[in-house]
């Protein structure tokens, strides 16, 4: 009968064993490929910074810079339209402003007398 106890005994410990390696096993892919991702968003991160500083680098405003300036038109207009008693006019939502860009020509100008 110590016999059978010892043999169920190691079974017991073999499947264990095998129990843990497969846990270790599946933490370990997890592990890697919580890196892998955190090496792509870890990428796309510094592209973001990198297109940011380019478009900086040109003068193109962040969108903040342009929330200011609307929020200053808006006060400079509301000051306008006391001055005037006129009632100044209902702000437009950017819903109904969305409009295809044109090309200035401005910027066409600049590019030609680059290329010249």
């Amino acid at each position: 009968m110590a016999k059978k106890l010892k043999k169920s005994d190691d079974q017991l410990a073999d499947a264990v064993r095998m129990s843990s390696q497969e846990i270790w096993q599946a933490g370990l892919a997890a592990f890697a490929k919580a890196q892998e991702e955190e090496g792509k968003f870890f990428s796309m991160q510094l592209f973001e910074e990198r297109v940011l500083r380019a478009l900086s680098s040109i003068g193109v405003p962040t969108r903040q810079e342009i929330d200011a300036l609307n929020q200053r038109i808006d006060a400079l207009t509301a000051q306008v339209a006391a001055l005037s008693g006129k009632p100044a006019a209902p702000k437009k939502t950017a819903a109904k402003d969305a409009k295809p860009a044109a090309k200035k020509p401005a910027l066409k100008k600049a590019a030609a007398k680059k290329t010249k």
